[in-house]
């Protein structure tokens, strides 16, 4: 965080600023934020102290304030276990840190969307399918990948998450209902993304993720003058 200060200080155009990356990646404050924009996501409360009590009763997911990959989040179905999953969470370095977040659960539907974001455009988007027997769509725990052009309403919710932070570059994760409409389960200030990503390439044979978030960076002007020509060449 220091760093892009830094930077940006210097005058290097940076995507996300510190407060903006920070606004992605601490899930409480995304919730915050989210809940002011009046988008839908789920009830979200921050767990700390030696005796953690939830003010949300299953189901309900329970995870780190700042985390990736799935990694220590854990659903609880009932109460018990939600009890011994609060009971868990002093002995782990990571809450005594930060504490933790507890979550409504949306429920799973074997798969998410998520919707690449760069200054204000819809540059990719992936659909990721969860692993037999998990609920969690994270490739790191065996999700697939699936090439998809997200739906209008998607996209839309998509973009007014992607504003409600105010970082420039973002995913944004979204559940669906099973009804035709979507819930943002998380966004990710520092996106991965491949050529997977890539949205309209029957229309656009260049329309990879990073040739489009390069092309929304400079029409939105986020990149000086100076670098234009620079990025055009490359």
């Amino acid at each position: 965080m220091w760093v892009l200060g830094e930077l940006a200080a210097r005058g290097v155009t940076v995507l996300n600023g510190a407060s903006f990356l920070l606004a992605a990646h601490d899930k409480l404050l995304t919730a915050r934020l989210l809940h002011r924009a009046g988008l839908p996501h789920p009830r979200t409360r921050l767990l700390t102290g030696e005796r953690p009590f939830s003010p949300l009763r299953p189901p309900v997911v329970v995870k780190p304030r700042f985390g990736s990959w799935g990694l220590a989040v854990e659903r609880c179905d009932s109460e018990r276990e939600l009890e011994e999953t609060l009971a868990a969470l002093p002995l782990q370095r990571w809450y005594q840190a930060q504490g933790a977040i507890i979550q409504e659960l949306v429920p799973p539907h074997g798969f998410d969307l998520r919707v690449v974001v760069a200054c204000g455009y819809v540059v990719g988007a992936i659909s990721r399918v969860a692993a037999p027997g998990e609920w969690r769509t994270n490739v790191s725990l065996g999700a697939e990948r699936q090439r998809v052009t997200p739906p209008p309403e998607a996209a839309a919710l998509a973009l007014a998450a992607a504003n409600a932070t105010g970082a420039a570059l973002v995913g944004v994760d979204l559940l669906p209902d099973g009804n035709g409409r979507w819930t943002v389960a998380e966004i990710n200030g520092a996106v991965e993304f491949n050529e997977e990503y890539a949205i309209d390439r029957q229309a656009n044979p260049f329309a990879d993720v990073a040739f489009r978030l390069a092309e929304a960076a400079i029409c939105a002007r986020v990149m000086r003058p100076a670098h234009v020509a620079s990025a055009l060449h490359r």
